[in-house]
């Protein structure tokens, strides 16, 4: 795509190919696995920590594939392009301020539980979508999902969690669901950016989220013992996949798809995540089943074609 060509414009219908939903598919896989190698790092590494290291390792793959494809980040100076400011934006709405908020999170909370808390995104994005992207309105059976899953949210929540604002697992849960929200909102700011290749548009709002976090994360690394091997392992991991690589899909499947397609990304990631948490261990009560069950009908709601709207 020429760096100057029209963005396309997004899909409003289902008609996506083969490739779009095998590139969403991926997306999800890279999503929902990164949360049990979120689970792993930060009970060695304080949260802001592991957020600078996995944006720094994001970031620098990003340009040595940048460089390995002639490509180059826009100028900053004699006069800064007006693009840096939307990396800016793109890399706290989506970077800095949702993965402090999740890794904060997942310090009490099991990577599955996450993983489903987090599916709340899309429905957030609907309603956003509703207001700032054309031809995304809100209809009644948008809305009858997005209230449907937002009771499966409170189920996931509990009785007590009003009662309980104070207490480390209501907080957890309130800033992975804030971390949801900001990602929601990256998806529709991200819909508006001036035509930039996806490399470099990820490439731009990682080095800017990095930028960003640092002086928390350093500060948190001056009381921090040396982690082991498997959790410098798992940071890497997540700074390779699901944030060096997954910024690029991400942007590619806004700029192709929109991000109400993006956003069906998390039909799959809450079940990749519950399938992997498993798999390493960890179990779910039958509150939290029911409320993955609320929470994905709302999701399957808000999708279907209402034939009388």
């Amino acid at each position: 795509m020429s760096q100057n060509a029209p963005a396309p414009e997004p899909h409003q219908d289902s008609r996506h190919g083969l490739y779009d939903w095998l590139r969403l598919f991926a997306v999800a896989v890279l999503w929902g696995t990164a949360f049990i190698l979120l689970k792993t790092a930060v009970t060695e590494i304080p949260p802001t920590t592991l957020v600078m290291a996995r944006l720094w390792i994001g970031a620098i793959a990003l340009l040595i594939w940048m460089a390995i494809r002639g490509q180059k980040l826009p100028a900053l100076l004699p006069k800064p392009d007006h693009r840096w400011a939307w990396f800016a934006l793109l890399g706290f709405t989506g970077a800095t301020a949702p993965f402090a908020l999740v890794s904060w999170g997942q310090q009490s909370l099991d990577s599955a539980l996450v993983g489903i808390l987090m599916a709340i995104m899309p429905l957030t994005t609907a309603a956003l979508a509703h207001v700032f992207v054309p031809g995304e309105s809100m209809t009644m059976r948008k809305f009858a999902g997005f209230v449907l899953g937002m009771a499966g949210v409170a189920l996931l929540l509990g009785p007590d969690a009003l009662h309980d604002l104070g207490g480390t697992a209501s907080l957890a849960q309130l800033a992975v669901i804030l971390g949801a929200i900001f990602y929601a909102v990256q998806a529709i700011i991200a819909r508006k950016i001036p035509t930039t290749r996806p490399s470099v548009a990820a490439a731009g709002l990682l080095l800017c989220a990095a930028i960003m976090i640092t002086p928390f994360g350093i500060y948190q690394a001056l009381s921090m013992d040396m982690p082991s091997i498997k959790a410098l392992l798992s940071v890497l991991a997540l700074g390779l996949g699901a944030t060096g690589l997954g910024g690029i899909a991400l942007m590619v499947i806004i700029r192709d798809n929109g991000p109400s397609f993006l956003s069906l990304s998390n039909y799959m990631m809450p079940l990749i995540a519950v399938l992997v948490g498993l798999a390493f261990g960890e179990k779910l009560g039958l509150t939290v089943w029911l409320g993955f069950a609320v929470i994905l009908s709302g999701l399957l709601l808000a999708r279907q074609k209402n034939k009388i709207e």
